[in-house]
């Protein structure tokens, strides 16, 4: 076994890391305060991100990106999420799916999409499959026609008419192309009854529509997304009809993995913060880290940090390993690490005492933020569900 990261991991860990400390760090904390979720988004920042290589990170290099695998991904969002989390979501939603594009669209499709993408640094991708009435329901997946996405789309002619809602869609409002999972199929499941179609924010009876307002991961957006007889062209179907979620399982295996890598860094910017806090703020005498009550709490941090970034960096590599790849890897990576996180969010704040608790010190933000990975990216209870032996 080799645990070393290769030359190039190193280097992207610097760049994102360098970037983070230069570029987020100093903007994050007021943009977070901002009250309008549409204004509180940080162009100026995510440009940048794209100015030096972050957005198209994924894409593999004969499409023009850097073809960084799903460790050096995970590498990269903890850096990143060390600044913001927030920031982090909005490049690791585009990396995930950079790989539905690299591996479901055709040669028309990415002639007509690819340039523009490389081109545009304000040209994020989304992946629209949650509905008011379907989460969980279409990650289990609960297999019946009256359970998951409905949002129908239903061939006439050339098209595909469009109507419902999807919500919560991360990027929602700031993508310029939508993967969208549509029922093509009433009479049938999930498993056998989406459909993944591109949607672009050009399309006739295409909205956005409320901008979500967050408790934490606030300067990522979520948006609905409203579809009123909305007619995409079949040129513009990318699965075959009936196989979105057999499509998903085959080429999405990062994606919870990924997701656990930015949560991850939010807890390590929470320990580092709490740890400086305790070698300096002095209480009976000696600085509180001297302490065993708070000692402790410190050393439960490092070691929930150091057992994650392991099992993250494991999981991560298998996902590259072809055959060797496990689903229930992601699944269990992803409720162990958040969970992780928030523990370790939770203490560093106590380690703060009252202070932390005040919107003036960092630590509220990093407990708000950590906890959005309890369900963000599905639920940790239905990946429990996913993980059990018999499914």
């Amino acid at each position: 076994m080799d645990f070393q990261l290769t030359e190039s991991q190193r280097s992207l860990q610097r760049l994102a890391h360098d970037f983070a400390e230069r570029e987020i760090r100093p903007i994050a904390r007021e943009q977070d305060k901002i009250a309008d979720p549409q204004e509180r988004f940080p162009w100026d920042v995510v440009e940048k991100g794209g100015e030096v290589g972050l957005r198209t990170l994924a894409l593999p290099e004969e499409m023009g990106g850097a073809g960084a695998d799903i460790l050096t991904l995970c590498l990269v969002g903890e850096e990143l999420a060390w600044g913001d989390l927030g920031i982090a979501v909005t490049f690791d939603q585009t990396w995930k799916i950079s790989h539905l594009f690299e591996r479901l669209t055709n040669e028309e499709q990415r002639a007509r999409y690819l340039p523009a993408f490389l081109e545009d640094n304000r040209f994020h991708l989304a992946v629209g499959m949650t509905e008011p009435n379907a989460g969980s329901d279409n990650i289990i997946p609960y297999s019946s026609p009256d359970a998951g996405a409905r949002t129908t789309a239903v061939r006439d002619g050339d098209d595909w008419v469009v109507n419902g809602m999807k919500h919560f869609i991360s990027n929602g409002g700031i993508a310029k192309l939508y993967f969208v999972a549509l029922r093509t199929d009433t009479s049938k499941g999930v498993s056998e009854g989406l459909t993944y179609f591109i949607a672009t924010p050009d399309l006739p009876g295409f909205s956005i529509g409320r901008i979500h307002d967050k408790m934490g991961q606030r300067l990522s957006q979520n948006a609905e997304l409203i579809f009123d007889d909305c007619r995409i062209p079949e040129t513009n179907r990318v699965t075959p009809v009936g196989g979105a979620m057999e499509a998903r399982k085959r080429f999405v295996r990062g994606s919870n993995i990924e997701a656990a890598a930015t949560v991850l860094g939010t807890a390590r910017a929470a320990y580092e913060d709490a740890l400086e806090y305790g070698r300096n703020r002095v209480q009976g005498g000696k600085p509180i880290i001297e302490h065993q009550a708070v000692g402790f709490m410190l050393s439960d941090c490092f070691i929930e940090y150091e057992a994650s970034r392991r099992l993250l960096h494991y999981a991560a590599w298998t996902a590259g390993q072809g055959g060797l790849y496990d689903p229930k890897m992601g699944f269990m990576t992803k409720v162990y690490v958040s969970e992780a996180a928030y523990r370790i969010a939770t203490r560093a704040l106590e380690v703060w005492g009252g202070m932390g608790y005040m919107t003036e010190s960092p630590m509220e933000k990093y407990l708000r933020d950590a906890t959005s990975f309890l369900h963000s990216d599905g639920t940790n209870q239905a990946m429990r569900i996913r993980t059990m032996p018999f499914l």
